[in-house]
């Protein structure tokens, strides 16, 4: 019911964003009947407490949209709108079935807005809304669009479809950005027109299926340079020329490179006689050529893949793009006597940040079932493992690619990141095995075998072999810190949940044994361990924070720590009292994170013109923004939710209505998308329990549903409806309602 409800306030929402925009629906005689149906919809729907105008607009008031949604995300037209409605939408329907869809919403609301046909959806596509009944429909869409699709962010509304309406804004502005190049080389083998029109298809196909936002008019189109180069264009979407501003292109960029990488290593053209180079290239289009092609023809060391011009990497570097770069880059000379830097990526944090091959989804050797295992264990031991099924044991699979060619480093993580997301830990630590046996100092396999190791530690039947594992955990971090070249916040941030992961996994079992963990009463002994733990995970995300630009994952879990650990010496008692809630007083809880928010520069006295909250609000809007657009892989993206409701709901100075309707708005997304990702037999890395783990869809969905009814229990019922200036902020001697020990 609740889920029902909040469709029906986005939906309101979506059609009315703003208190001026309703009024001048309301004071428009015309639109009498229609404004009727919609009070009496909301008062219906308990929306409003009364089937009264002036409570609606209240409601609305209240509820208005911020500025920047305004408008749409990315600038285009109505028509580009449609023609990308399978990757905005994510739905893929006609024209016409959707339509229906949206008319049949508006009869079962019993709504006297227009219904929506395609006839007018195709003179919006060329006309603008310059007509009572052409802006209703638009209503009408609006409606629709919050009632189904309010997951997909508040842009989606009435003002951003008459924006559109307008025409956006023109291509001839789009005069920077980033251009990515594919260039097919023959080393031996033939290079046809086969090949070619291959490689074009993957291209089309992820742009349109993933980063379709940039997908309107020639930009994000596939174009040849000549019969073996393809590139793609991405317009940056600022209007300033700094790095920073190139964020969203050079991240979808990054994204096709490192897809296109994996797919042609998988494909059947693939042979060590024909080769792929990919480069990325950054600045004023006009003359990105110049650099684009040298650095796909250059010779490298090792043959990497995938080059970035010098600025390229700059801009990778400052917008936190989680990519790994030989840190010893190669010069050449151009024509004109010009040198030229070439970076090359060495990996990418896949694990984390970059999408899912969906070949390797669909591969029978790493789903999730006892016979993909039997048949990956079969691929990879033959002469070991016998399999009745001698036809699909002999038939190529992603794992017999990467044993044929085992340098394939990229395909190789890919590999085992879909069987760490299927919790086939030891398979995924076979494929690492082969990847550290030739390259000992892979950054990203030794980090993602420390994870797995850590993983297996929480999944172990007992306390003591929990402790071998974890120590096997440390014994590869030590590795990594004494030999691999250079270290980066995801390093740090896994390292010191080894720590997190082992002080609360030890608490967990001394509270279930009230004091003693497998017959071993000395709690004294194991609360130093715990506490100890926790100190060494703080200086660890510490040193994640020293070495990022952003600090973003960090300093969240950062804070997580410091809570915990205040609240274990506000009551000792929880040591051995399992019925009891890890929680605790704000001023308990408060006091560590005010600590940190003034050494990071969150409170600054020397501005005294911006209000405190707002402050660190505007902060906390802005990190989630840049985090959020550092990541493809939708299995991330629910755990970057819940991490951001619990920002809004334990971290914020102060707690108020807003930040409950943002929380449970964050973690209502959050449950979409691993319902999304459960459809696809992929779990979910969650930090739901403190530490990180990988769960089942399943599990992680029943932990939000219970953290949406702690909001709603705290924070009221009717909570949607309430101002959100309204401060509930528990009393000095209540529990805060923490979100992220709830579960614990």
């Amino acid at each position: 019911m609740h889920s029902k409800k909040n469709n029906r306030i986005s939906a309101l929402l979506a059609a009315f964003p703003t208190h001026e925009n309703f009024l001048t629906f309301a004071q428009n005689s015309e639109n009498a009947k229609a404004l009727k149906s919609l009070i009496l919809f909301a008062e219906k729907n308990a929306i409003i407490p009364a089937a009264e105008a002036g409570a609606l607009e209240r409601f609305i008031q209240e509820n208005a949209l911020q500025r920047e949604d305004l408008k749409p995300p990315t600038p285009m037209n109505f028509s580009d709108f449609f023609d990308q409605k399978e990757t905005l939408l994510e739905l893929n329907l006609s024209v016409r079935a959707l339509t229906e869809r949206m008319n049949a919403l508006l009869d079962q609301c019993e709504l006297d807005l227009p219904r929506v046909s395609n006839s007018m959806l195709s003179r919006l596509k060329k006309e603008k809304a310059d007509t009572l009944h052409k802006q209703n429909v638009l209503r009408s869409l609006a409606f629709w669009l919050g009632h189904e699709r309010g997951r997909l962010g508040a842009h989606w509304n009435f003002e951003t479809l008459v924006e559109m309406c307008r025409g956006g804004m023109t291509q001839a502005e789009h005069k920077e950005g980033v251009r990515i190049g594919f260039a097919l080389y023959s080393r031996g083998d033939v290079i046809d027109h086969e090949i070619v029109g291959w490689l074009k298809n993957e291209l089309k196909g992820y742009i349109q299926q993933s980063i379709g936002r940039f997908a309107y008019g020639r930009w994000g189109k596939v174009r040849s340079h000549d019969i073996t180069t393809l590139y793609v264009d991405f317009p940056k979407e600022e209007a300033a020329s700094n790095p920073s501003a190139y964020r969203q292109c050079l991240r979808s960029a990054l994204s096709l490179a490192h897809q296109m990488a994996i797919r042609w290593a998988l494909s059947k053209h693939y042979t060590q006689n024909r080769f792929l180079s990919i480069g990325v290239s950054a600045g004023a289009f006009d003359g990105l050529d110049n650099y684009l092609l040298p650095i796909l023809s250059a010779k490298l060391p090792g043959d990497p893949a995938i080059r970035l011009t010098d600025f390229a990497r700059q801009c990778a570097l400052i917008n936190d793009i989680r990519a790994l770069l030989f840190p010893a880059p190669t010069e050449i000379t151009l024509f004109n006597n010009e040198s030229l830097t070439i970076w090359w990526v060495m990996g990418v944090w896949s694990t984390l940040y970059f999408d899912f091959v969906p070949d390797l989804l669909v591969d029978k050797a790493l789903g999730a079932d006892s016979e993909a295992a039997a048949l990956f264990t079969a691929t990879l031991y033959p002469s070991i493992i016998q399999t009745r099924d001698r036809d699909a044991k002999e038939q190529p699979n992603a794992l017999s690619t990467f044993l044929r060619y085992p340098h394939n480093s990229l395909l190789g993580l890919e590999i085992a990141k879909t069987l760490y997301y299927r919790r086939r830990f030891w398979d995924a630590n076979e494929i690492l095995r082969i990847i550290l046996s030739l390259d000992p100092t892979h950054l990203n396999a030794r980090t993602l075998r420390m994870i797995l190791f850590r993983n297996l530690a929480v999944e172990a039947p007992s306390h003591s072999i929990a402790e071998g594992m974890f120590e096997q955990a440390y014994l590869e971090a030590g590795f990594i810190k004494q030999n691999c070249q250079y270290l980066t916040e995801d390093f740090y941030c896994e390292h010191a949940v080894i720590f997190l992961a082992q002080a609360m996994l030890t608490l967990r079992r001394l509270r279930a044994g009230r004091g003693t963990i497998e017959g071993e009463y000395n709690t004294e002994h194991f609360k130093r361990k715990i506490y100890a733990a926790l100190d060494k995970a703080e200086s660890v995300f510490w040193k994640g924070v020293t070495i990022s630009p952003t600090g973003i994952r960090a300093v969240y879990l950062l804070n997580s720590v410091k809570v915990i650990r205040n609240v274990l010496k506000h009551d000792d008692s929880l040591f051995t009292s399992p019925e009891k809630p890890l929680d605790c007083t704000p001023q308990a809880v408060r006091k560590p994170i005010h600590e940190v928010q003034w050494q990071l520069g969150y409170l600054r006295e020397d501005l005294p013109q911006i209000p405190e909250n707002e402050m660190i609000g505007a902060i906390f809007d802005m990190n989630t923004r840049m985090h959020d657009d550092s990541i493809s892989l939708q299995a991330y993206r629910p755990t970057t939710y819940y991490c951001t409701a619990a920002v809004w709901w334990d971290l914020y100075p102060m707690r108020t209505i807003g930040c409950a309707k943002r929380a449970a708005r964050l973690l209502e997304g959050a449950a979409e998308l691993a319902r999304e990702m459960e459809a696809k037999g992929v779990c979910i890395y969650a930090f739901t329990r403190t530490y990180g783990e990988m769960i089942s869809a399943r599990e992680f969905i029943s932990h939000i549903d219970r953290m949406l009814k702690m909001i709603r229990r705290t924070a009221g019922s009717d909570f949607a409806q309430r101002p959100d200036s309204e401060v509930i902020e528990p009393d000095d001697d209540q529990p805060m309602n923490l979100l992220m020990t709830l579960n614990f």
